[in-house]
């Protein structure tokens, strides 16, 4: 009665672990999961049938459990071959083999049970111990061994495909079936020793349990993990970084292959130890470079401390970088830039000298053109004068659209905001243009909204040149009809407008295959037409340019043939929110000729330059002013006219032979008469930003040649004691 009992409770334990196994089971996404607690549950009927046979108390409840039994165990190896397949991911033989098997099971099973009736598989007798237990045990008829070879055939089908699988896997993989194939092996062997040894309780159903639960665990614990670990240190030694580890006590317990190939573990390591105790830290960042014959390496390595799930230090390791490719490039990447900012230096002086050579003589050219123009009495030779001004201006802008692309590229190009009236800057442009456009007998149509601010805040100067290049390109591309220049507002918000300029024209049109380059530098659409147009490329890129850097947007549509529409969006703040009104404009037959804007016969000034010619030039303009004007050739000139006269103001050129202006500007300073005279820089360098440089020197002012004639006198006017200006009326 004992050996029931204890055979019993085991055989209960044994149900029990097999329960938590499908349950665990149950977590397997993969397919052979299924197949895995199918296997688990049949199992557990094998062990109840066992326990049933053990409490028989009549020979037919003893035939009837072993009929289970026998029945539940085909079905365990028909579901523990189903697993074997999908374990070893022979899933095309499974689905040929599934059906038929299933079948031949479930005539076995029938025949088993049928023994009930026709008792042809096995007959039951009594075994009584000495203690006087009564055991049913079993005795077979030739029949149960077909059931037996089923049996027996279904699992060597599954160690057949198992031991495929061992044959075709990587050694890596190995493991993984060999572990299930022991298993397997383990539970035949037990099955093999109770039929040998005639036992009274059939005890390998337990094994069942401790099969079901090692197979669990070797399919998704150890197995898994053996390779995770085989994985992660096949990929620690193929990565291309080193890892040294060290144990609690700083002792090295591994290094990777990069390590062990690169160099001896204890030479970074030594090193980095040195640096870190260097710098008072335990742990960091340090760079580590070394020169191995021609070859100069860099490497990056990272001390870090290694813990574990509850923070609780471990050990520690060395994270080391090859950073000589980078380090090579920052260098390649520096060199470049170095040869870049000497190409740039070079570029700004090339400018910068083209400029000063250009706008010298061009100077003297439209100064004395002006002259001419003032004095001139015959119509022919005024027409000739006009001819030279209109060709000499286009230069200028030429040479303008140069210096500012020059200067966007060296981000020297600065937005200066500040209060502007809209219509001044649009009368200017009108003015500016109405007479090319009538030359070309086009029309130039402004539409103003009168409902726009008074004033506006931003920077008028490079509006009004946006401005002055659209219309300038819509003038040159148009040859019949003319140019329209719609200016509108939208709000947004109450101190902000859009405010919105559209440029229209009846021009040639642009395709749009072309549009995509219409704003690229040094680019020109369709040159073969467009050969005898003048200009160098850079308006459109220079005005998308200033848009963007006002935070702006210009777009454009186009029909080819039928003309061009640009639209450009500028958000200006509002200075004066009162209305405008109506855009007055009066045409340039009604403009007045040349007249001084002030005199000052008591004032006296001084003029210095080294070209005798820019002299006469400036002379010239400003005789109808009844200045007292005084000239020098050079720097040391003028410092000694300092030294025995005071001026009321001086007009210095920056580029003259032995003390240039700046160092003539200086010692001018530091004489008794002139220490306070306001200096003006008169100058052809009009490259990047020399306005806030010269004023940053200390001069009053900055005027570029060729010479404004109005912005020179506007500037004397500033600058001039008032009580010696006569303003004109």
């Amino acid at each position: 009665m004992i050996t029931k009992t204890v055979f019993v409770i085991v055989d209960i334990i044994a149900i029990i672990d097999i329960l938590f196994t499908i349950r665990a089971a149950m977590r397997i996404k993969a397919e052979y999961g299924r197949w895995l607690e199918y296997t688990l549950i049949a199992s557990v009927v094998a062990i109840l049938a066992n326990i049933a046979v053990a409490c028989s108390v009549s020979a037919l409840f003893a035939k009837t459990a072993y009929c289970l039994y026998f029945s539940s165990i085909d079905w365990i190896l028909y579901f523990l071959t189903g697993f074997c397949l999908r374990y070893t991911d022979h899933v095309d033989q499974l689905k040929k083999l599934r059906v038929v098997s299933a079948g031949i099971m479930a005539l076995d099973s029938l025949s088993i049970f049928a023994n009930l009736i026709f008792g042809h598989q096995f007959d039951i007798y009594e075994t009584v111990t000495s203690s006087g237990a009564v055991f049913y045990q079993t005795s077979f008829h030739p029949s149960y061994y077909i059931h037996l070879a089923i049996d027996y055939i279904t699992i060597l089908i599954a160690l057949f495909f198992i031991v495929h699988k061992i044959a075709s896997s990587y050694d890596l993989y190995r493991a993984k079936y060999v572990i299930i194939l022991s298993v397997l092996l383990f539970v035949i062997l037990l099955n093999l020793a109770y039929m040998a040894l005639s036992l009274v309780l059939d005890a390998s159903v337990v094994f069942y349990a401790v099969a079901g639960t090692l197979i669990y665990f070797c399919a998704e614990i150890f197995v898994p993990k053996r390779l995770i670990n085989s994985s992660v240190i096949r990929a620690v030694d193929d990565m291309n970084e080193g890892l040294i580890l060290f144990d609690i006590n700083n002792r090295c317990i591994y290094a990777n292959a990069f390590c062990s190939y690169r160099f001896d573990v204890n030479e970074p390591v030594s090193y980095v130890m040195d640096e870190l105790k260097k710098a008072g830290k335990r742990f960091g960042e340090v760079p580590y470079s070394r020169t191995d014959g021609l070859i100069n390496e860099s490497f990056k390595i990272k001390y870090t401390s290694l813990l574990d799930r509850h923070a609780r230090a471990i050990g520690s390791y060395f994270l080391i970088q090859d950073t000589s490719e980078e380090t090579r490039y920052m260098e390649e990447v520096e060199e470049a830039r170095i040869a870049a900012d000497n190409a740039n230096n070079a570029k700004s002086a090339f400018l910068a000298n083209m400029s000063h050579e250009i706008r010298t003589p061009l100077n003297s050219v439209l100064g004395m053109n002006e002259m001419i123009l003032r004095t001139a009495d015959d119509p022919e030779i005024r027409e000739y004068a006009e001819n030279i001004k209109n060709s000499g201006n286009t230069l200028l802008n030429l040479i303008n659209e140069i210096l500012d692309f020059s200067k966007i590229e060296a981000g020297r190009m600065n937005i200066i905001t500040g209060d502007y009236d809209l219509q001044q800057v649009i009368r200017d442009c009108y003015y500016f243009f109405e007479e090319p456009a009538g030359s070309k007998d086009l029309y130039l149509h402004i539409r103003y909204d009168e409902k726009l601010p008074a004033r506006l805040k931003g920077d008028a100067f490079h509006i009004k040149q946006i401005l002055t290049n659209m219309i300038s390109n819509a003038v040159k591309y148009t040859k019949a009809g003319g140019v329209t220049v719609d200016i509108s507002k939208k709000h947004i918000g109450s101190s902000r407008i859009e405010l919105i300029f559209e440029i229209s024209d009846t021009g040639i049109g642009i395709s749009k295959e072309d549009v995509p380059f219409l704003f690229e530098s040094f680019k020109r659409v369709n040159e073969r037409e467009n050969a005898t147009i003048q200009g160098t490329g850079l308006g459109l890129a220079i005005t998308r340019q200033l848009v963007e850097m006002m935070e702006g947007e210009i777009t454009v549509d186009s029909v080819p043939g039928a003309g061009s529409t640009f639209r450009i969006s500028i958000p200006q703040e509002i200075a004066d929110p009162s209305p405008s009104g109506p855009l007055l404009l009066r045409h340039k037959d009604d403009e007045e000729v040349y007249r001084e804007s002030f005199r000052a016969p008591d004032a006296r000034i001084l003029i210095v330059d080294d070209v005798p010619l820019n002299l006469k030039v400036a002379v010239a303009l400003l005789k109808n002013t009844q200045l007292r004007i005084e000239t020098a050739g050079s720097g040391g000139e003028a410092i000694d006219m300092c030294r025995h006269g005071k001026y009321n103001a001086i007009l210095l050129d920056h580029r003259m032979p032995g003390k240039d202006g700046v160092e003539t500007f200086k010692e001018i300073k530091e004489t008794r008469l002139n220490h306070d005279t306001p200096v003006i820089m008169l100058t052809a360098n009009a490259l990047g930003d020399a306005e806030e440089e010269y004023k940053k020197e200390g001069f009053a002012g900055y005027l570029s040649k060729p010479i404004d004639i109005r912005a020179m006198e506007k500037l004397l006017t500033d600058v001039l004691p008032s009580e010696l200006v006569i303003l004109s009326r």
